[in-house]
């Protein structure tokens, strides 16, 4: 969230900022409404805070000491991630100690790209985050550098107090989504980013996709949690597997070297208008889809799936080649395919 200062330090912004929806970008960022909506589509339904400063907030304290005190204020999130100008910081309650930090570490470009900084953070957060289930309280804040460490000694009383109101609070089960749904729901989180940066940069249809994606991302973990809530585990695993298979076509179609590709570069493939009527053709009938299937588990009714994008996918070469690719990648979460 935007705040506006009314003489208040920066922390502070950041504080209500991550009250507000989880994510605050400092107005001194460049682009930072758009920088905003990039990561909260990023984050999703995930227990993680991330607040973007400019350089000047170092003045104020440095990445580590912010991280520890929004983890103060913020006890119901998991991991914090902070930016001040191009150096991040993590920490988090649930992940080893110093994996957080290492994961943005890794992540961190100096003069590079702070918004893909940001989303790998975010995504190799997410990637070996336990599941919800399984996280219980957390313990103390991990990862955060020896000063932070100093500063949480010296709030202790406070962090205790913020602690065991967290561990009596009762915590809503939440249920992972089912693999291999999680990981292309996440893909599509990503691209989101994507398509919004490529909007935000002026390239014609990227922020319309973007605002299909995202929306697609939040509605399929909508359905999920619905059948769990109303407790259609039989349901449940049928649309696992059908929007496993769905899914794993519609992110091949969206892929940074496919559509974003033809978007930002028309010139450079045949037939481009084509190649994108098809792609969002197929975006609109998957949306639609998911929304009827919502409502269908609203109503109890038995779930039905028409959209299957199997002729997306058998009219491009490309699109087949990503498919194969996708097929043979090593591992379960093997390498992302690209098209050629």
């Amino acid at each position: 969230m935007i705040v506006a200062t009314d003489g208040q330090g920066y922390v502070d912004d950041a504080v209500d900022g991550i009250g507000a929806d989880g994510v605050y970008v400092s107005a001194e960022v460049p682009g930072a409404a758009a920088l905003e909506d990039q990561l909260q589509a990023q984050i999703g339904e995930e227990s993680i805070g991330v607040a973007v400063f400019s350089d000047n907030a170092s003045f104020e304290a440095s990445g580590p000491d912010i991280v520890a005190q929004l983890a103060a204020a913020h006890p119901e999130c998991e991991t914090i991630i902070v930016a001040v100008g191009d150096d991040l910081s993590a920490g988090s309650r649930v992940l080893e100690q110093g994996e957080a930090m290492r994961i943005a570490n890794q992540a961190e470009m100096p003069g590079g790209d702070l918004d893909a900084a940001l989303t790998e953070t975010i995504q190799g957060v997410v990637a070996v985050s336990p599941d919800p289930a399984g996280s219980g309280d957390g313990g103390p804040f991990l990862g955060i550098a020896i000063g932070a460490a100093v500063l949480v000694a010296a709030g202790g009383a406070v962090w205790g107090v913020l602690r065991a109101r967290r561990r009596n609070r009762p915590v809503p089960a939440r249920h992972a989504l089912p693999e291999p749904v999680r990981a292309h729901v996440q893909t599509l989180q990503a691209l989101t980013a994507e398509y919004a940066r490529a909007g935000s940069a002026g390239v014609a249809q990227a922020g319309e996709v973007a605002a299909q994606v995202g929306l697609i991302a939040q509605n399929t973990t909508e359905l999920f949690d619905r059948l769990d809530r109303k407790g259609e585990e039989g349901q449940r695993s049928i649309a696992a597997v059908e929007y496993g298979e769905t899914l794993r076509k519609l992110t091949g179609a969206l892929d940074r070297d496919y559509l974003l590709d033809i978007l930002t570069h028309p010139d450079l493939w045949d037939d481009p208008d084509e190649r994108v009527r098809e792609v969002r053709t197929a975006l609109a009938s998957f949306s639609t889809e998911l929304v009827e299937n919502i409502k269908q588990v609203n109503a109890r009714r038995g779930l039905h799936f028409q959209v299957s994008l199997d002729g997306l996918m058998g009219r491009r070469k490309e699109l087949q080649d990503w498919d194969r690719a996708f097929e043979s990648a090593d591992g379960e979460n093997g390498p992302s395919p690209r098209g050629d």
